[in-house]
């Protein structure tokens, strides 16, 4: 398939006729488009297809297209329902199903509008196990790297897949460097006079929690410019030797999607036209032609891919240590401050630490790490104190130590 580059005024453009005087970035000639975004796998399970129209530049947030009919067609007779899913934003097969091998698939769409949509006939491409993913320790000083490289290897003897596409989750353990063990309440507030009592309740310490975060942009590569049908060293992950998210253990869950030349082309443009995170991020430079289109209007714009895909991942576990790296810094800085609720005065050119232990505590939700009977206070933000405040204490069923 020869893919249709048409470069059109979308979106906006910056002038830039001084480096000391703001300009503001404005919309030329929008044209509302549909966003397509799908990736049809092998794997039984609910699939999903994204729809959003093109917003102009200045109001860049997602408009979901939650009001479509959906249908996911196969050359075997199957039909896939699909229903929005307002916590997903997307829309969601009404049975879980998967790919099969020489099976043409075509997704349907009837907007809001009525207006119907279909894309070409997709197949699935053959499926290649990954054989490696593992971390390596970098330091190229003309990339600016210093830290660790998450690396893949895979081979196909059957010369059959060349195209490759990666996403990957990453899931961290987080230690909190200050647990507290009590939660604390502000009680019997006097404003005239600026007295109060700090209640505290001991409790069960909230300091080991669990985030996972979700890859994105475009991670692809090929083999067809090589002498053997493999990948070998490709880098997947990056992580800087200063990364919290290595600083306590770091797992990572790779998946490898072979793809069509034809994905493999849509993707590949997409990425050197914008480098963009997502279609649906709309901040595309321009509009490359997928293969959806519009039945009433060829010549409609429809920006996106409708892609079938095999899909094979691996999980892997790593600490700093095991790549030779010193323990990074936490998230945030964190700085334990010693208050004296007694303090109350600025008359000794010391800051009123009674009114400072309030307001932080009260409007900054500091945590209280210990107290004695002379009513000194030591705190600290709840970032490094409690990890639910930003993440998870829920262990993940596949969590490893």
């Amino acid at each position: 398939m020869k893919t249709n580059i048409l470069f059109t005024a979308l979106f906006a453009i910056l002038l830039q006729y001084a480096c000391t005087e703001p300009y503001e970035i404005e919309t030329v000639d929008f044209e509302s488009v549909l966003v397509v975004e799908s990736t049809i796998t092998d794997e039984i399970k609910p699939q999903i297809v994204r729809l959003s129209k093109t917003s102009t530049l200045e109001n860049p947030a997602i408009i979901y297209e939650s009001s479509a009919t959906v249908v996911v067609n196969s050359s075997v007779g199957n039909n896939f329902n699909f229903s929005w899913n307002n916590e997903m934003a997307a829309y969601v097969s009404d049975v879980p199903f998967k790919a099969e091998p020489n099976v043409n698939y075509t997704l349907n769409i009837i907007s809001a509008e009525g207006k119907r949509y279909t894309s070409s006939q997709v197949s699935l491409p053959p499926k290649v196990e990954m054989d490696q993913v593992y971390p390596e320790r970098i330091t190229d000083p003309t990339a600016n790297k210093d830290g660790v490289q998450v690396l893949v290897n895979t081979e196909d003897p059957t010369d059959n897949a060349k195209y490759f596409r990666y996403e990957y989750e990453e899931t961290y353990k987080i230690v909190a460097p200050y647990p507290s063990p009590y939660f604390v309440e502000i009680v019997n507030y006097n404003s005239s006079n600026g007295t109060y009592q700090l209640e505290l309740t001991p409790r069960q310490p909230e300091e080991i929690c669990y985030s996972t975060v979700y890859s994105t942009g475009i991670v692809q590569t090929s083999s067809t410019e090589l002498n053997e049908n493999r990948v070998f060293r490709f880098p997947v992950k990056y992580l800087a030797k200063t990364d919290a998210k290595i600083q306590t253990r770091y797992s990572i869950l790779v998946k490898q999607f072979v793809q069509s030349v034809e994905a493999f082309t849509f993707y590949k443009i997409v990425q050197e036209l914008g480098s963009v995170e997502s279609l649906l991020s709309q901040s595309q430079p321009g509009y490359v032609a997928g293969n959806m289109v519009s039945e009433a209007n060829p010549n409609e714009k429809v920006l996106g891919f409708f892609e079938v895909s095999s899909i094979t991942s691996k999980r892997i576990y790593f600490n700093y240590e095991d790549v030779g790296l010193e323990k990074p810094p936490y998230f945030v800085d964190c700085e334990v401050l010693t208050l004296d609720y007694n303090d109350a005065t600025i008359m000794d050119d010391d800051p009123d630490e009674r009114a400072a232990l309030y307001q932080l505590i009260m409007y900054s939700d500091y945590q209280v790490l210990s107290q004695n009977s002379r009513l000194i206070y030591r705190i600290v933000q709840p970032e490094c104190s409690v990890c639910t405040y930003f993440s998870t204490n829920v262990r993940p069923d596949f969590w490893e130590d």
